[in-house]
């Protein structure tokens, strides 16, 4: 069955991903933008959907119409939303979804990537990293890897330490993106700290595009990964500075290095091909199907802070130090903290904020 997409922005960087991923299975591209249309067999693309209008998507429910949602980092979630569709495609993993109903995707690359052929042994850079390397643990990444050379590294935002790394007169300094997949074209390795809340971030898959080798992070209690892709040959680590030993390592032995880069390579063009084949799967059978969906298989996330508890275990604790910071900053800035300190009872001293 083919199915029309209705495209509810036009500003998805992960658009091209998934205009590849579900390429089968579409007749015919929509944009609406403004949540209006309604078909049958029909597959809406949208992002946000916890801050939409519940009415649009009830107007779906009996039709075979499919929900992607993208952009729910902070898993706000947004159940609701999902109830009247055969099923739903999202980003951003967790175990508390119902993978009968809910198929978790990969974030995927961004626009305009291309694959890269030079082998790791000749490439132009140790490693690379452009973006903004000021948050989450991205300056423990920089900093580790910074005594490996040669390497390229931008950041469009201050990294503590580095003074190299400070913003313009003109405000936050960019890279084109064709300069961008260059660079990657020309990296042996691209670290992929965390991104602004979960593991998961483009970066990875930008890299993997380029012929690049990522390094990906795990948690304690999370590898992320692993449960997001099934086995797979991507380096992961559990710090910054076991990054740094593993590249020394594999930039000796050159041999080693061009191995490791061709397992990314093949593991990445088999994975699409057999993540493809699975959403046609998913789609054929749930089209068949008339039960109630039925998005989540636990109820943690009906629990109160289920939501900051999932994303800790995303977080070091460098990372979460870092986050903390830059929220107590950014509430003084915006005087609510002030506000707040101002609305406390005098007469409620257990309630007095210090």
């Amino acid at each position: 069955m083919k199915y029309t997409a209705i495209w509810q922005s036009e500003g998805l960087i992960e658009r091209d991903w998934l205009k590849r991923l579900f390429a089968p299975y579409i007749s015919e591209h929509v944009t609406d933008g403004r949540h209006q249309l309604v078909l049958d067999n029909a597959i809406i693309f949208d992002v946000y959907c916890y801050a939409q209008d519940l009415n649009y998507y009830e107007q779906f429910r009996g039709k075979n119409a499919y929900l992607v949602h993208t952009g729910d980092e902070f898993y706000e979630l947004g159940i609701d939303s999902y109830l009247p569709f055969r099923g739903v495609f999202r980003t951003i993993w967790s175990d508390v979804f119902n993978p009968e109903h809910v198929f978790v995707l990969p974030l995927g690359f961004g626009t305009k990537m291309q694959g890269g052929e030079t082998k790791a042994s000749e490439r132009l850079y140790a490693w690379s990293f452009v973006g903004e390397g000021g948050k989450s643990s991205r300056p423990d990444a920089v900093k580790a890897l910074s005594p490996i050379e040669p390497h390229l590294c931008f950041s469009s935002t201050p990294i503590p330490g580095k003074s190299f790394f400070q913003l313009s007169s003109k405000g936050k300094r960019k890279i084109p993106r064709a300069d961008f997949v260059q660079i990657l074209g020309q990296s042996t390795f691209v670290p992929a700290p965390m991104g602004n809340a979960s593991l998961e971030s483009c970066r990875v898959y930008d890299a993997l595009e380029c012929g690049a080798i990522p390094i990906i992070e795990r948690r304690v209690t999370l590898d992320y990964f692993r449960r997001l892709l099934g086995d797979h040959p991507l380096p992961t680590v559990r710090s910054w500075s076991q990054a740094r030993r593993l590249v020394r390592q594999l930039l000796r032995d050159p041999n080693r290095l061009d191995d490791l880069q061709q397992q990314c390579v093949d593991w990445w063009k088999n994975y699409q091909t057999v993540l493809i084949e699975q959403i046609g799967e998913f789609l054929e059978t749930r089209s068949q199907s008339h039960d109630q969906l039925v998005p989540l298989r636990s109820r943690l996330p009906n629990l109160p802070g289920w939501r900051y508890v999932e994303l800790l275990r995303h977080h070091s604790l460098s990372a979460l130090s870092r986050r903390v910071r830059m929220q107590s900053m950014r509430l003084i800035k915006d005087r609510r903290w002030r506000v707040a300190v101002k609305a406390v009872p005098a007469s409620s001293p257990k309630r007095t904020l210090k």
